[in-house]
């Protein structure tokens, strides 16, 4: 079995299989990954900043927990896919140690790729874990440095990386912090009003700036050394004469922080089994790919549910033990999909708000839950293979 991504949902997945997996069935499992460590998404927003969290916090070494499976059970492929075959159960990996292209062949696949943000931003994994432990190094240095940040995107990273910034900087009134958002409030359009107002009232005190109906078209480094970004209203905004105002306008910063334009990371998939966002498409019942029963695909790779840790996480405890019953000849069961609407955002270390299904979450919940360490405090068993987000015995 080949499966390709070391995130969030590869990584529980091959763990599972590999210790629950009968000796009779004979399972060999190849781990293929451009990162090494496992990277814990969810407190890059607080990472970037210095003297916060170090990189042992977020960047997880997977050679230890996978030691012990013993090379007749177990490789790990550091590399990047970059074809796949479906037809001759074949992919094509360009290995991280001699650039050399390896052809893997495969009986099942398991596609488990995550997915990337655009312009470089390291709140995923970048080409290999290298890149990305430099380019959070590089930002904590720049933010370190910069009396003014402009961070656009006000999505669920966006909000919580401009609340990272306001508890250190922005009360203390060190740095000027301007978050952009592209609609009348932050969040996105699935969560409540009430709770998108909430955010910005906790981000205004912790005075930070929320720009709204609006956003960046163009950044472009100055010779004084700033980053000039072209704004442009979404076209909700009405000027004196009621009429639709798109001028741009043109903002300084020392540094822009993007947090927008997730994609995944599909490229390396036949168009032909890619929907309209380039997410894998499945029966939502198997997660195995249309028309290929021993390819499947889950997380932000799979057009299953929408792309979040909730989903992704179901989805690795539907398939690990699912995939035991198709090795041993027997029928899978049925994935029954919970598409409840959970969201969490933390608004620097003591603030918080969201949502479960059309109830708010208290603020003082989110503190207590998640706000202090932000996961990190159970992350390394993940990469231990010891549970997931969810299921603490794995």
């Amino acid at each position: 079995m080949v499966i390709l991504g070391a995130g969030l949902a590869g990584v529980p997945l091959a763990h599972h299989l590999l210790k629950h997996t009968p000796a009779s069935v004979g399972l060999r499992v190849v781990l293929v990954s451009p990162n090494d460590e496992l990277l814990w998404t969810y407190a890059t927003v607080r990472a970037i900043l210095p003297d916060m969290f170090g990189d042992e916090k977020i960047f997880l070494p997977l050679g230890p927990g996978f030691a012990k499976y013993g090379v007749s059970k177990f490789e790990h492929v550091v590399g990047i896919a970059q074809s796949l075959d479906p037809e001759a159960n074949r992919v094509v990996v360009s290995t991280k140690a001699d650039g050399q292209q390896r052809i893997i062949d495969y009986d099942t696949l398991v596609i488990a790729t995550g997915s990337s943000f655009k312009e470089g931003m390291p709140f995923k994994n970048l080409t290999d874990t290298a890149a990305t432990k430099a380019e959070i190094h590089s930002l904590r240095k720049k933010i370190a440095a910069a009396r003014s940040i402009v961070v656009a995107g006000a999505g669920q990273t966006g909000v919580e990386v401009a609340g990272e910034l306001g508890q250190e900087y922005g009360l203390a009134g060190t740095k000027e912090i301007t978050l952009i958002a592209d609609d009348a409030l932050p969040l996105g359009p699935d969560v409540r009003d009430d709770v998108r107002r909430t955010a910005v009232r906790e981000l205004a005190k912790l005075k930070v700036k929320v720009v709204t109906n609006t956003h960046v078209v163009d950044a472009a480094a100055t010779p004084a050394g700033k980053q000039s970004l072209a704004l442009r209203t979404s076209g909700k905004n009405k000027n004196k004469n009621n009429k639709t105002d798109t001028a741009t306008t043109t903002l300084e910063t020392d540094l822009y922080i993007p947090t927008f334009g997730v994609r995944p990371n599909t490229a390396f998939v036949p168009a032909a089994m890619l929907d309209a966002d380039d997410r894998v498409k499945v029966d939502r019942d198997t997660l195995q790919a249309t028309g290929h029963a021993n390819v499947f695909a889950l997380g932000d790779a799979s057009n299953a549910q929408t792309a979040n840790g909730k989903h992704a996480d179901a989805q690795v405890r539907f398939l690990a033990p699912a995939m035991q019953d198709r090795l041993a000849g027997c029928t899978m069961p049925t994935y029954k999909a919970d598409d409840t609407f959970v969201f969490a955002v933390t608004l620097g270390r003591y603030r918080g708000t969201g949502q479960v299904g059309s109830w708010r979450l208290w603020g003082w919940i989110i503190r207590i839950t998640i706000g202090k360490h932000m996961g990190t405090d159970y992350a390394p068993e993940i990469a231990a293979g010891n549970r997931t987000m969810t299921e603490t015995k794995w």
